[in-house]
């Protein structure tokens, strides 16, 4: 029996035709945003897995006095730094000036091996067993007793040492003139100016004569450092590698000041366009990349210059926030689709608001990142070096493309979330999902 359609019928058909259409339009641009969503996804995972946000340039190279490299460049990201250097090692037989660190391990692995070999050596056994002299002085028995504690790993016994040598040494107004620099400008000394350098007095008694590898060269030892070494400590196996190390621990700078207390650096030659080395200097390339230690202890901050606990708390804020972005947004796509299941307004205006909350947090992360580079800048000269350029990776691209995405997303989601019941519906069955749910018991 062949059904007849009313005219009614025919006429509200025509009548929601437009509806229909710009209802299919509508759908085709949320497709659109929701696939989008899955791209900007993989992008962000992209972005926080590189370690190419942040890049310094240190152009032919810049000479950094706590490590005594030439800082080249480095790149980091959310988890990961990488820095390339260039150290320089005077040659043997070379005439020049060198500042004590340069004799000491620089690799934080050759430390911990030489304190643990230093450990079980029978001269430090002897030093730690020592008897203490009745003395308003640090005496040459509390020096041996200080590094004996500090080889054995022993914190508490030479915590108790290095605060007494603050008191007695460090402390005094003799102490404060051989460390408390002005905020002059360092002066720049060339090393290879050996003879000009004795003649002027230039470094005064911090210059001394050490014999080292059985060559007798001129060292740049602090005085105030040579009252925390005990005598005769270059006869000894492997004090002369971790000196450096080891005065740094009890908190002595590497410099040294002139009668205006300006800091003096010995500053290498530039290293060679093509690397290799020059009559003087041996030029080794160096790169180190690492994981962040996202929570350091107080002896690996003090190992890591380019890095302290403010510096810290950005990171992490940077790392947490970038979790909470990469949870949000895929929240904000698994909404985005069931909306196609289900046309009823309030879900899109959820994944709507859920893209403008993964907007902000990713956001945060590259707010953060900004301050953290200013305050890096202000603060941290080992990391950020005064004359360094810094370029901005493509992590950071990526992350304000995530960013745009989420916040084009966010609008048009809630932009056609808007109810279409009754005449406004373009079907039956979408009026129906726009209409007030009644929850009974």
């Amino acid at each position: 029996m062949k059904r007849e359609v009313s005219t009614s019928t025919i006429g509200r058909d025509e009548a929601r035709r437009p509806l229909m259409e710009a209802y299919m339009f509508q759908r085709r641009v949320l497709l659109g945003c929701s696939l989008l969503m899955v791209v900007s996804l993989m992008i962000w995972i992209t972005a926080i897995a590189t370690d190419h946000w942040i890049i310094i340039s240190g152009g032919s190279g810049i000479f950094i006095p706590e490590s005594r490299r030439f800082f080249m460049s480095s790149h980091s990201g959310l988890w990961r730094h990488c820095r390339n250097t260039i150290v320089p090692n005077a040659l043997s037989n070379a005439q020049v000036v060198r500042n004590f660190s340069s004799m000491s391990y620089t690799s934080q692995t050759n430390i911990n091996d030489a304190r643990r070999n230093l450990s079980h050596m029978e001269f430090i056994r002897q030093f730690a067993l020592e008897s203490l002299e009745e003395s308003n002085e640090f005496t040459e028995s509390a020096r041996r007793r200080m590094f004996a504690h500090w080889a054995r790993g022993e914190e508490d016994d030479f915590q108790m040492f290095r605060s007494a040598f603050h008191k007695l040494i460090m402390s005094t107004e003799a102490g404060q003139r051989d460390y408390n620099a002005t905020a002059n400008k360092p002066i720049s000394i060339d090393p290879l100016d050996v003879s000009g350098i004795i003649k002027r007095k230039t470094f005064g008694a911090a210059l001394q004569r050490v014999k080292y590898n059985n060559t007798w060269s001129y060292y740049v030892i602090p005085e105030i450092a040579q009252q925390a070494i005990f005598s005769n400590w270059t006869d000894y196996p492997l004090v002369v590698r971790l000196l450096g190390t080891y005065i740094r621990d009890i908190g002595i700078p590497a410099f040294v000041l002139n009668d205006e207390r300006v800091i003096l650096i010995l500053t290498p030659p530039l290293p060679p366009s093509r690397g290799g080395q020059t009559a003087f200097y041996s030029y080794i390339p160096n790169q180190r990349c690492k994981y962040i230690d996202m929570f350091p202890n107080s002896n690996t901050l003090r190992n890591e210059p380019g890095f302290d606990d403010e510096l810290m708390d950005y990171i992490r804020t940077q790392a947490s926030f970038a979790c909470i972005t990469l949870f949000v947004m895929s929240l904000g796509a698994v909404f985005s689709f069931y909306t196609f299941f289900n046309p009823r307004y309030m879900f899109k205006r959820l994944a709507g608001g859920i893209h403008l909350v993964a907007a902000s947090t990713a956001l945060v992360v590259l707010q953060v990142l900004f301050s953290s580079i200013d305050y890096t800048k202000d603060n941290l000269f080992y990391a950020y070096p005064d004359g360094a350029q810094l370029t901005y990776g493509y992590g950071v691209y990526l992350a304000w493309f995530t960013f745009t995405v989420n916040i084009l997303c966010g609008v048009l989601f809630l932009w056609y979330s808007g109810k279409k019941k009754g005449a406004k519906a373009p079907t039956d069955e979408i009026a129906m999902a726009d209409e007030p749910t009644i929850m009974g018991r």
